[in-house]
């Protein structure tokens, strides 16, 4: 036996060279042409960025123009929610049987940000805004109760107005 290599294998041995080299060759051009690109890459958070006005954020509830609570309690919004559990509500009925909101949380922790709350809600009460920086150090502090969510009748207007939508004046 000889101990020199075979012709073959001095073939794949350059074949694997030459393979390397191209490869190298398309990183590089790669990189060149992103190169004179402008950067796309903003400056967070002095930049922040420009959302679409279908973006899914942060969870809160409208009021009427003097403030006063729009839902009806009606449920709708936690029997369709993919979450079990996740919206919780409970009300009861005043002497004029209207109803009156007790408690109305959110936790938006375990929340996917689908929107099939705000879809169903027959009274347009429960809405996304575009808040998206809702981290926290602790989960408790992400369960958002009333006080949390409701806005006040000034934003719930401007909130209306922005959207398209006549303030609701009762």
């Amino acid at each position: 036996m000889s101990s020199f290599p075979s012709p073959k294998h001095d073939d794949i041995k350059e074949n694997r060279v030459i393979e390397g080299l191209k490869a190298i060759g398309q990183g590089m051009s790669t990189v060149l042409s992103h190169y004179f690109r402008p950067p796309v890459t903003l400056e967070y958070p002095e930049v922040m960025p420009d959302l679409s006005d279908r973006f899914h954020g942060r969870l809160c509830l409208l009021t009427k123009s003097d403030g006063t609570d729009l839902c009806v309690g009606c449920q709708a919004c936690a029997r369709v929610c993919p979450c079990n559990d996740l919206i919780q509500i409970e009300m009861h009925r005043d002497a004029a049987k209207k109803p009156v909101i007790d408690q109305f949380t959110i936790d938006i922790g375990r929340c996917i940000f689908c929107g099939n709350c705000t879809e169903v809600c027959p009274v347009d009460c429960i809405k996304m805004l575009p808040d998206f920086e809702l981290s926290d150090f602790s989960r408790e502090a992400l369960v958002l109760d009333k006080k949390d969510l409701t806005l006040s009748g000034e934003e719930s207007d401007h909130w209306r107005l922005v959207h398209g939508m006549e303030p609701l004046v009762e």
